[in-house]
């Protein structure tokens, strides 16, 4: 079985205006998740070990049953290996920061950021405002493929 390569991986785009998007994707306990939150929710903390998604769940007889989540979330477990690969070789080309001229009206401005963490190592960030490397829209489209 291929080594697991990421622990999470959050992306945020937007500006300090209208707010940002994010994608969180987590491996936790042999299971994980993708969730994408707007800019008119709440940001999540994906360092907090409650913040899981999974299933099954097992009843007091071991039975399994799907717990239904009050939020919508993708189970990314079978996906995890070819995710985490796939992501790795997109940010293994980036820079750590990408500061482009800031506009003079903030809500022009398009901020976006990648925070992970690999197994056994700290936690990075690369991040830009109005400057991206060059394959940022494919990232962010095999991002939200796993949300569809």
């Amino acid at each position: 079985m291929a080594q697991t390569r990421l622990d999470f991986l959050v992306f945020y785009r937007g500006n300090l205006v209208t707010g940002f998007d994010y994608v969180y994707i987590k491996r936790h306990e042999g299971h994980a998740f993708w969730q994408s939150k707007d800019k008119h929710q709440e940001a999540k903390n994906i360092a907090d070990v409650d913040f899981d998604f999974y299933n099954p769940h097992f009843n007091q007889t071991g039975e399994p049953f799907n717990w239904r989540y009050r939020e919508q979330w993708t189970d990314m477990t079978t996906s995890w290996n070819e995710f985490t690969s796939k992501a790795m070789t997109y940010i293994n080309t980036w820079m750590t920061e990408y500061p482009g001229p800031s506009q003079t009206e903030p809500s022009l401005n398009d901020e976006w950021g990648v925070r992970f963490k690999a197994p056994g190592e700290r936690e990075r960030m690369i991040w830009g405002l109005n400057a991206y490397p060059a394959n940022l829209q494919d990232f962010t489209e095999f991002l939200y493929k796993f949300g569809q």
